[in-house]
């Protein structure tokens, strides 16, 4: 039988909550685990016909770390492996024209490698099929018929591109597979009821944390917080940012979109810098985040600049030079390629182990949403079916993450209903490393987390 971790019992309701387990072995081949404290007050968006959405038991105890040892942390499952197979898919934009973060699928296939090497999950070892779409609608579809063909017990997201331009996802979910972790862009793709994210690293959640920052940083500085928006014009504006910024009290003062194939953005930067703003925000990919940033600095802008998660990757860091010395970057774990923590040395073991390098940065996201994965499989039984992982990934208590911070139920909101959310750690680059500031704070709020 595998050792993952076991939740308290739950009751119905209408919230769905979905996290990672730290699963750690004594010595007696038991499992240990710590609880977030949660409550009742999260979202209560509708789910879809098959899932049995469930509340976890309120606690009002304090969170604590049981970390223990590499080698404790290293038991994630038991048996022989000898059993039948669960088929775990993955759709991700690996390798394409517009986007390569194959990655993300990198972390996961670490995580189900370690768990196959210690016996899989109640004996099954767990077999992990790769799709890139290519960004291609008709190639993610067939991805996804593929993966129903099979019989996959549920498909990983990653950055799905084609997935924000077709159905796959409803697909999915009228077959009963649910679509687990990857980076949901716009707000609509967050609320789609077959979509659980793991982590709020990704699109307008994104801009949720580097909005809350902006109001602390500003705050700090005893200025009155003003913000430019640079992105990418493909489709539809997200107006999260200029929402959020109002919100929060700050002045939003301007959205400027550029064209992605543009080689030269240098007109771009000096709009932004014109505006006045003391905070220039910049949402687009690694390349096109490289040329704005180096032309912000270049053409004289010093006020504080925010970019996305997904374009602090060691190339575009390199790419900016000195130009990315200071800028910002939330970050949704902790420092998994510097840390000395148990959770962060298992972790890059697991990559090493599979091939994979570690200062990936978005390997994380694919090896949480793995690890969660394999926690609600667990949970679903030996003879697990699409069903049973549903009702089992539904009913997912607020659990002790794997990185760290204390994602609980209590922090949903109406926006992100279906995502485990509480802390986001400042983060900014420094002589061309992404470094924590040590100020770790609420995504929604920007209060402080102790």
């Amino acid at each position: 039988m595998a050792t993952f971790l076991r939740r308290p019992s739950a009751v119905v309701a209408t919230v769905i909550v979905l996290g990672l387990a730290t699963v750690s072995c004594s010595s007696d081949g038991e499992s240990t685990s710590t609880q977030a404290p949660a409550d009742t007050n999260a979202s209560t968006d509708a789910v879809t016909a098959t899932t049995e959405v469930v509340e976890p038991v309120t606690s009002d105890e304090p969170v604590t770390t049981d970390a223990g040892s590499a080698d404790e942390l290293a038991c994630v499952g038991s048996g022989d492996g000898a059993g039948e197979p669960i088929i775990i898919g993955s759709i991700n934009t690996e390798e394409s024209g517009a986007g390569n973060f194959g990655e993300i699928t990198d972390g996961a296939e670490a995580c189900f490698n370690a768990i196959n090497d210690s016996g899989g999950i109640n004996g099954r070892p767990i077999d992990f099929q790769r799709c890139n779409d290519s960004a291609d609608p008709v190639q993610g579809e067939t991805c996804a018929r593929d993966f129903i063909d099979k019989g996959a017990i549920a498909v990983l997201g990653g950055i799905c591109f084609s997935c924000f331009s077709a159905p796959i996802v409803d697909l999915l979910g009228e077959a009963g597979i649910p679509y687990v972790g990857g980076l949901p862009v716009l707000p609509d793709e967050y609320e789609n009821t077959n979509w659980y994210p793991i982590t709020n690293a990704g699109g307008s959640a994104a801009l949720y944390a580097n909005s809350a920052w902006m109001m602390l940083e500003a705050e700090k500085k005893g200025v009155e917080p003003t913000v430019t928006e640079i992105y990418a014009a493909v489709g539809e504006a997200d107006p999260t940012l200029e929402n959020r910024i109002s919100e929060l009290g700050g002045t939003y003062v301007n959205r400027i979109g550029f064209d992605p194939a543009a080689a030269d953005l240098s007109s771009i930067a000096q709009q932004a810098i014109d505006t006045g703003a003391n905070f220039v925000s910049v949402q687009t990919d690694g390349p096109n985040t490289v040329k704005l940033v180096t032309a912000l600095r270049t053409q004289g802008y010093e006020g504080d600049i925010t970019i996305l998660g997904t374009s602090s990757d060691p190339q575009s860091i390199e790419g900016m030079g000195d130009a990315s010395e200071g800028v910002f970057v939330a970050g949704f774990f902790e420092d998994l390629v510097n840390s000395d923590s148990p959770d962060a040395v298992k972790y890059r073991a697991d990559l090493e182990a599979s091939g994979t390098d570690p200062a990936k940065g978005l390997a994380g996201i694919g090896y949480a949403g793995a690890l969660a994965a394999a926690v609600a499989l667990a949970d679903a039984g030996e003879d697990v079916t699409s069903e049973s992982f549903l009702a089992a990934l539904t009913s997912l208590g607020p659990i002790q993450p794997l990185f760290n911070g204390n994602l609980a139920a209590a922090n949903a909101a109406d926006e992100f209903p279906r995502t485990y959310y509480f802390s986001s750690y400042a983060q900014t680059i420094q002589d061309g490393e992404i470094v924590q500031t040590g100020d770790v704070f609420n995504f929604l709020t920007g209060e402080a987390v102790s």
